[in-house]
């Protein structure tokens, strides 16, 4: 597949038969493959990639995998993650699910089922890279507003007119009219409707 050229998966495990094996499985499907014995080593060697997951065992020594996730978001990395466990626990599993985990299996699992999960976690990455690189891409486009430019978006965005945009700031019809087309030029914008879409949008994020 096209995405396998560029994906890589991470695997964090203490136990390096595991390692080994999932290693082995993962690089059948042509993806590459990144070990680490623990999460401190993953965590002092990381950087994010466009197409990428993290596998990680629940049970370690030093930092354990609830722990590791929750380091992972503090530091506001948002891979995917899907957690490999020995054992039966249900309140670790929710608990890792709340937290935004994108898969949790249990050993011994079925080899076809794990990687088609982490097809689904690599496909998952490819679109929160993608929307966080338009976010970037909106945001530094807002910062080239000048402050009437942005008083004129927000007032544009709550559905007023040109003439009432002009009245609240005290300035032409025509001079609102200009700020107007200049701030759809920045924004790379083609219609009202597609600058107050634009506007919600970097309002949520």
């Amino acid at each position: 597949m096209e995405q396998n050229s560029t994906a890589i998966v991470h695997v964090v495990d203490d136990q390096p038969g595991m390692l080994r094996m999932l290693a082995e499985l993962i690089g059948s499907i042509g993806v590459r493959v990144a070990t680490y014995p623990a999460a401190a080593a993953f965590l002092e060697s990381y950087l994010p990639s466009p197409c990428e997951c993290l596998v990680s065992d629940v049970r370690m020594p030093g930092i354990g995998g609830l722990e590791f996730q929750r380091m992972l978001k503090d530091r506001g990395h948002s891979i995917p993650m899907i957690f490999i466990t020995g054992y039966a626990e249900v309140g670790t599993a929710v608990e890792a699910m709340k937290a935004g985990a994108f898969d949790y299996i249990e050993k011994p699992f079925v080899h076809q089922t794990f990687l088609e999960m982490v097809q689904r976690a690599l496909e998952k990455s490819r679109t929160l890279y993608s929307e966080q690189s338009q976010a970037r891409a909106n945001s530094a486009r807002l910062s080239l507003l000048t402050p009437t430019e942005n008083r004129i978006l927000k007032l544009l965005a709550t559905g007023k007119s040109s003439k009432e945009i002009a009245e609240v700031l005290g300035i032409g019809s025509r001079t609102v009219d200009n700020h107007r087309g200049r701030i759809m030029e920045k924004l790379h914008v083609n219609s009202a409707v597609e600058l107050v879409l634009l506007f919600t949008q970097l309002k949520q994020e």
